[in-house]
């Protein structure tokens, strides 16, 4: 990802945050930490590539393990009518 997109990403999510604080108050705590965990998991993301720190994701696994397999079964019918 490019930098100015990350720092654009951050901007977002920080004018987001901090025009929500007040609304937040009022809301049920439950609602209240899962906004919070929200916010720290997009942070921690963006941080982590910021920093190079690549980051296991379920999509990187289907890509890379699964959808070849998947090819590799369709490649095989299609050689035996040739």
């Amino acid at each position: 990802m490019n930098s100015l997109f990350l720092t654009v990403v951050f901007i977002l999510l920080m004018a987001n945050l901090l025009l929500n604080l007040k609304k937040m108050r009022k809301q049920p705590l439950t609602l209240r930490w899962l906004c919070r965990i929200a916010y720290a998991v997009s942070t921690s993301l963006i941080i982590c590539t910021v920093l190079h720190i690549e980051i296991p994701m379920p999509t990187r696994f289907f890509v890379n393990h699964v959808s070849p397999w998947v090819f590799s079964l369709l490649e095989i019918p299609a050689a035996t009518f040739k």
